[in-house]
C-alpha cells in the first residue's frame, strides 16, 4: 500500500476521488479552502450550490460503488425518487414530451444534503482526514525526474505556510484551479477549448400555498435556439420545497425581484411555470450565478505532466451546468481512478498520461451534446466545424421525433444519461423515422 495522496479541494469530486484513493493509499489528506459544516447548507465558496443538481444514472451507478448503500440512505432521509420519462414535465423544440412509465428510476436531491451524505461517509473511512479552511498554493515537483513531492499549503486562519509530502495529487478543486499556471511554470503546455457561454441562471426556493401537488415531480422549458431562446426548470426537493430556476444565454438579463421573475415566466412559449409561481409562495431570496466559459482542458494532449499528478472534475472541464452533467461525469472519473489504481503497480511510469487519456473519453460524449447544443445560438462564439449543422439538424430531428416516439425518447434518455453513447441514436428505427419525416402533431 502507498503511503499518502492529496486530494486539491473538498467539494463532491474530491470527496468522490478520495475515497477512490483510500483504498491504495495509507493515508488520504483533503484539503479544503473551506470551513466545516456539518449541516445540509449550502457552503460559502460553492455558490452554485444554492441552485439545482442532477445526479443522472451514470453518476448515480458510479457513486454507488464508491459509496454503497449511499442511494438507500438518501432516499430514507427524503431524497425524491421519480421516473424519467414519467415523473418529468419537458418541453423542447416547440413540443411537449409524451409521458410514460420507462427504464429510468433516478433519485434528487438538493445538492447540499447529497454532498452532506457523502460527507458522513467520507468521515468513516479511517484513513481520509480533512484539512479544512487550507489553501493550496504550489504544487511541488522534483525537478530531476518530473515526479510530484506534494503540495505546499496556507492556513486561512494563521496564515502560517507548510509542505504536506505526497507522491501523489489529485486536483479536484473546480474551475477556479490553478493547475494551469503550475504547470507552466514547470513549461507544460495545456490546450483549452472554450466556449462563451455567458450563461446566468436564477434561482429561488418555493412551497405551495396549498397542499395539492402537481401532476410533474419535475418540469423543463428548454432553450430551443434562435426560436425560444429562454429556459426554466421546477425541480421537487426534500422537505416538500421547489427549486424554481431561470435560465439565459449570451449575456442576458438575469431577473432579481419578484416582479421580474413573474415577467420573466411570462416571457416563456408555455404557460405552466407562470401558474405554478401563481400557487407557490417564495422561501428564500434569489440567488443568481453567472458561467461566463465552457471550458475543457485538454490534459490528455499535454506533454511532461508531472508523474503522479492528476485532475478530475470541474478542475479538468467546467461543462455548461444547465446539462446537469457535472457531479455525474466527476463520479465516473473517480470510479475510473480507483479502476485504473487497481490495474496499475506501484512503480508504473506513465499512468498519469494512460489516466488522463481515459478522463478524454469519458469527457467526450457530454461536451459534445453541450457544445452542439449551446453553439445553436448565434451571439455564442465558439469553434463551428463545417459538421456542426448536420449535426444540429439530426440532433434537433431526435428532439421533435422524441415528443411523440416512445422508443426514440428512451434512446435520447439513455444517450443523456451516459448510459449509451450517441450512435444508439442511429439506429434504423430512428433512422428510418428522420428519413420519412414524422413528426409530432
Amino acid at each position: 500500500m502507498r503511503e499518502k495522496a492529496v486530494v486539491i479541494g473538498g467539494g463532491i469530486a474530491g470527496k468522490l476521488a478520495a475515497k477512490a484513493l483510500s483504498h491504495f493509499f495509507q493515508q488520504v489528506i483533503i484539503v479544503e479552502a473551506d470551513k466545516e459544516c456539518k449541516e445540509k447548507v449550502p457552503r460559502k465558496r460553492v455558490p452554485q450550490s444554492y441552485h439545482p443538481h442532477v445526479l443522472l444514472k451514470r453518476g448515480e451507478e458510479a457513486i454507488e460503488i464508491l459509496f454503497p448503500e449511499i442511494l438507500s440512505q438518501l432516499i430514507e432521509d427524503g431524497s425524491i425518487v421519480t421516473n424519467f420519462t414519467k415523473d418529468l414535465k419537458w418541453h423542447h423544440f416547440g413540443y411537449w414530451k409524451h409521458r410514460f412509465s420507462g427504464e429510468f428510476t433516478l433519485i434528487q436531491q438538493s445538492r447540499p444534503m447529497l454532498e452532506w451524505h457523502l460527507q458522513r461517509r467520507v468521515e468513516e473511512v479511517p484513513n481520509i482526514t480533512t484539512r479544512y479552511e487550507t489553501k493550496t498554493e504550489q504544487l511541488l515537483v522534483n525537478k530531476h525526474d518530473h515526479t510530484v513531492l506534494g503540495v505546499r499549503v496556507r492556513s486561512c486562519k494563521t496564515g502560517l505556510t507548510e509542505e504536506l509530502d505526497a507522491r501523489f495529487v489529485v486536483d479536484a478543486s473546480g474551475s477556479a484551479s490553478k493547475n494551469i499556471d503550475w504547470l507552466q511554470a514547470l513549461d507544460v503546455k495545456v490546450k483549452e477549448e472554450r466556449v462563451k457561454i455567458q450563461l446566468f441562471y436564477a434561482t429561488r426556493l418555493y412551497s405551495l400555498k396549498k397542499q395539492e401537488y402537481p401532476e410533474w415531480q419535475n418540469l423543463l422549458i428548454s432553450p430551443s435556439f434562435p426560436d425560444n431562446p429562454y429556459g426554466a426548470y421546477i425541480q421537487t426537493l426534500e422537505e416538500n420545497r421547489f427549486s424554481v430556476t431561470f435560465s439565459g444565454y449570451a449575456n442576458a438579463y438575469a431577473p432579481n425581484t419578484n416582479e421580474e421573475f413573474i415577467s420573466y415566466a411570462k416571457k416563456l412559449p408555455v404557460p405552466d411555470v407562470l401558474r405554478f409561481l401563481e400557487g407557490a409562495e417564495p422561501l428564500s431570496e434569489i440567488k443568481i450565478h453567472r458561467v461566463p466559459y465552457q471550458v475543457r482542458r485538454r490534459f490528455d494532449l499535454a506533454k511532461n505532466i508531472p508523474e503522479g499528478f492528476l485532475i478530475i472534475g470541474d478542475a479538468h472541464c467546467r461543462f455548461d451546468p444547465l446539462f446537469g452533467q457535472g457531479i455525474s461525469v466527476a463520479a465516473v472519473q473517480a470510479l475510473e481512478l480507483q479502476s485504473s489504481l487497481f490495474q496499475t503497480k506501484r512503480a508504473d511510469k506513465g499512468f498519469g498520461q494512460r489516466f488522463h487519456k481515459k478522463i478524454s473519453k469519458i469527457i467526450d460524449v457530454p461536451w459534445e451534446m453541450a457544445t452542439t447544443e449551446v453553439l445553436r445560438h448565434p451571439e455564442i462564439k465558439g469553434e463551428r466545424t463545417f459538421v456542426h449543422p448536420y449535426k444540429q439538424w439530426y440532433c434537433k430531428r431526435v428532439y421533435e421525433l422524441s415528443a411523440s416516439e416512445p422508443e426514440i425518447y428512451i434512446r435520447l434518455v439513455r444517450v443523456m444519461n451516459l448510459i449509451r453513447s450517441p450512435l444508439h441514436l442511429f439506429h434504423p428505427k430512428v433512422l428510418f423515422a428522420i428519413l420519412t419525416n414524422q413528426r409530432h402533431e
